[in-house]
């Protein structure tokens, strides 16, 4: 089986997905941002040019569970269990002791 691609950058894996982002942001849109994925990616651009961004994973039978909260019809609520990569080359990062883009723990609580 051939690996896809050499990095866990999404806008080097898929620059036509940045660009659609872009082109739609400077139209003055808010765009939210949905990565569906199965592994944290590299979206350092893709979060730069979003008003928002969901990491929806890979939902399988619970894509209407994803549509529930991106409709209003559920809260959004999730916070990460590991750090999420802020470099290319994430595989070694955290060996090197490298800042990770967003923290263990980072995402959205309820409030109780």
């Amino acid at each position: 089986m051939k690996p896809y691609g050499d990095t866990l950058e999404l806008a080097a894996l898929h620059p036509e997905d940045l660009a659609t982002i872009r082109g739609i942001q400077e139209k003055g849109i808010p765009v939210v941002t949905v990565l569906v994925s199965g592994r944290p990616l590299v979206v350092n651009r893709e979060l730069e040019c979003s008003a928002a961004f969901v990491a929806a994973w890979l939902p399988g039978s619970e894509g209407g569970g994803v549509a529930d909260v991106l409709f209003g019809a559920q809260e959004f609520q999730g916070r990460l269990s590991f750090a999420w990569p802020g470099t290319g080359d994430a595989t070694t990062a955290v060996a090197r002791g490298e800042e990770s883009l967003l923290s263990r723990g980072y995402g959205l609580r309820l409030a109780v």
